[in-house]
């Protein structure tokens, strides 16, 4: 499947009562791709009616998918992909509403897509975090092994791309469309978190691959992060509320439950940055007591409840 025709590329955004940051967000990307699908999750009236002028003003390549309420990430997602894939699309780009993309970033994961073998299905941007003094790392699977227990973290250092990663993030990430077509859709069960690392892990699960791209770069803000030292040590804490430390963990432990005997790599890599996360609200963050109790019983439902329920299947619409 080429991807040298862009008619055939479609990004997909799901926005949340944004503001004009978001003007600057579509900008960057709205000119490097055929066609833009705005699914808006938005509850303030007045956030809906700045986002339909701005889709207006846009043209016909930007379509704008208004819910009314906020739906959850997932099923929003999901609505913006099934327009897409109705629409003929053979590459799916998402974006978060605050990511921004270089000049060069989706002609750049194009071209790399184009030299790559056709298991590669899923490519990642380099993530410039805004506010943020660190490399972009990618957690990966050493030679490719992913049924060991033995993961990597890498850097570009030494590379230009990246291979055998575990996961990307969802913002910046160049999807097949074929993919979607044959593993499913996201998994809107799991509401926002760990959304990307399932769906990744899915298809992994079916013999993909996922690489990273250095010249790629994607601009993204990734939560209300501050800076801490402690024995000479940088650490940053994320300072989610509690109700959302609530669905971190139930959802990445449902992911050790489901991927431990198949990515044991990653399941370990997780567990070991969810005792860093819990080190850093002991030490670092606000109401430490409401979000380790929060993520207690997160990981209870994640490892012993029910609820979950699997990925919707893509249908083309009537």
């Amino acid at each position: 499947m080429s991807v040298d025709n862009a008619n055939n590329l479609v990004a997909v955004t799901v926005t949340y009562n944004v503001d004009n940051r978001f003007e600057t967000a579509l900008g960057s990307y709205l000119n490097q791709v055929a066609r833009v699908i705005i699914v808006d999750n938005s509850s303030d009236p007045q956030r809906r009616e700045w986002l339909a002028a701005l889709a207006g003003s846009a043209g016909e390549r930007v379509s704008l998918i208004q819910n009314g309420q906020n739906l959850g990430l997932g099923r929003a997602q999901n609505i913006g992909i099934r327009a897409a894939l109705d629409s003929g699309a053979e590459w799916l780009l998402m974006m978060d509403d605050d990511s921004r993309a270089a000049p060069d970033m989706v002609s750049t994961l194009v071209r790399t897509a184009h030299r790559q073998e056709a298991n590669v299905a899923i490519l990642a941007p380099r993530y410039d975090e805004q506010g943020v003094k660190r490399e972009a790392r990618y957690v990966t699977a050493p030679e490719g092994r992913y049924n060991t227990p033995r993961f990597a973290i890498r850097d570009f250092s030494k590379a230009s791309t990246l291979s055998h990663l575990y996961m990307a993030i969802s913002s910046g990430s160049l999807i097949r469309a074929s993919l979607f077509r044959e593993i499913g859709l996201i998994r809107e069960s799991f509401t926002i978190d760990y959304l990307d690392v399932d769906f990744c892990l899915r298809a992994l699960r079916r013999g993909y691959r996922i690489i990273a791209v250095d010249d790629a770069v994607l601009y993204h803000q990734l939560g209300a992060q501050t800076e801490h030292r402690f024995f000479g040590r940088r650490f940053w804490a994320w300072n989610h509320p509690a109700s959302r430390r609530y669905t971190i963990y139930r959802n990445r432990t449902r992911i050790w439950r489901e991927n431990l005997f198949t990515f044991p790599g990653f399941v370990f890599y997780d567990i070991l940055a969810s005792l860093h996360d819990l080190f850093r609200i002991l030490m670092f963050e606000q109401s430490k007591t409401a979000k380790l109790w929060a993520a207690a019983k997160g990981m209870g439902v994640g490892l012993l409840g029910g609820g979950l329920s699997g990925y919707p299947v893509y249908s083309h619409s009537a």
